[in-house]
């Protein structure tokens, strides 16, 4: 079955993503200004503009029954999630949010040793480069990495923050968050202010722990109770090939995975009880 699919904001993820699509076979990307009417005739489209325009962009698909596709935040906006939430279920919409570490074969191998490993002690998260955004905070760059992996650990979403900016407060370009899933705690350092890219994840276990580091040449090790180490294999293919798979299958099926919009809203509501605590001094804040 050949796809035509429509892809809105083309810059530099964009392309990457505009490349990926066009490397599967029967599949066709037409580049569609932001503001433009929903073409007639796609069976996709992919959004991939600033953050803060995700929920205008995407709806007007959403609510035409048009599969879609969202990077990284849904929105920056809980009420905006939800709009899109809610438009998905009334239109039957397969709605899919770009959350890419979800594809990661290093971090899926991560996900498969954990219950070998005993109850999770304390998962802490680092995200940091030198590339400051202009469209969105710091938060709302790296916490949704951070948070798609812990949902995806948990099995849930995070019940509550305390979140403290360096620099600036909400809007500062350094911040450390310490989240609750249950009764595990998760620190989340991020910064836009080292020019040593950084993207990893510790998870401390009864048994043992799993560094899942995406910048280093073997991305995924497990340390013993003695520090011994050992390597773990997992597939080479590409996380975004990966991701853009799933989303072909899903406009194929036109069929939605409630779990994945779901998860994209508690995300949306995570980040924004962390501004808020941000604002507060640190001071906890229950995430809706």
């Amino acid at each position: 079955m050949s796809l035509r699919l429509g892809l809105v904001g083309r810059g530099r993820w964009g392309r990457n993503i505009e490349r990926t699509l066009l490397s599967f076979p029967d599949v066709s990307v037409t580049i569609i200004a932001r503001g433009e009417r929903p073409l007639k005739g796609i069976d996709g489209v992919l959004v991939a503009t600033q953050s803060a325009t995700h929920a205008e962009v995407a709806l007007p698909y959403v609510e035409a029954g048009i599969a879609t596709f969202i990077e990284k935040p849904m929105t920056t906006a809980f009420s905006d999630a939800r709009r899109i939430q809610e438009a998905a279920m009334r239109s039957g919409a397969p709605v899919f949010i770009g959350h890419l570490f979800l594809y990661s074969p290093a971090f899926l191998a991560a996900l498969e040793l954990l219950p070998s490993l005993g109850a999770i002690r304390y998962l802490n998260l680092e995200g940091m480069n030198d590339n400051p955004r202009v469209d969105s905070s710091v938060l709302w760059d790296w916490l949704p990495h951070h948070l798609s992996m812990a949902g995806a650990i948990f099995g849930r979403g995070a019940d509550s923050v305390e979140s403290w900016g360096i620099f600036g407060g909400s809007h500062s370009e350094v911040a450390v968050s310490r989240f609750k899933f249950g009764d595990t705690p998760v620190v989340s350092t991020v910064s836009w202010l080292s020019p040593v890219r950084r993207k990893q994840a510790v998870i401390v276990c009864e048994r043992g722990t799993l560094v899942f580091d995406d910048t280093a040449e073997r991305r995924l090790a497990l340390y013993g109770k003695q520090g011994e180490r050992a390597y773990h294999a997992y597939s080479d293919e590409l996380p975004l090939m990966r991701e853009m798979a799933a989303f072909l299958q899903a406009v194929r099926s036109g069929t939605m995975d409630i779990s994945n919009v779901k998860m994209g809203v508690d995300i949306v509501g995570a980040i924004e009880a962390a501004e808020t605590s941000i604002s507060l001094g640190g001071r906890p804040v229950a995430v809706r």
